[in-house]
């Protein structure tokens, strides 16, 4: 029905739309680190400990009482420690340039 043509390069279309297109591409740096994870590092990874000791108190309550679908958090909260352990690696790599 409404038919675009864009230039990927400006984000031009035909309807008059100027603004620069972002795609996630160019958002990602180091592996899945983000713009605001290189800035504040430190904030990050503190806040992504305090969600995986969350995520393990909460799992371990919920298995405790029976319910073993709380065994997923601790996934989570494993996938929190590794994204953790690679904004530090990336900050640190980073600062040895």
């Amino acid at each position: 029905m409404y038919t675009q043509t864009s230039n990927t390069q400006t984000g031009n279309t035909q309807t008059g739309n100027s603004t620069p297109r972002t795609s996630l591409n160019q958002n990602v740096h180091d592996g899945y680190v983000w713009t605001s994870q290189r800035r504040y590092p430190k904030t990050v990874v503190s806040v992504r400990f305090a969600v995986a000791i969350w995520l393990v108190f909460l799992g371990a309550l919920l298995c405790s009482r029976g319910y073993w679908a709380g065994s997923l958090l601790f996934v989570a909260a494993a996938l929190h420690v590794a994204l953790a352990y690679r904004v530090l690696a990336t900050s640190a790599a980073n600062r040895a340039r």
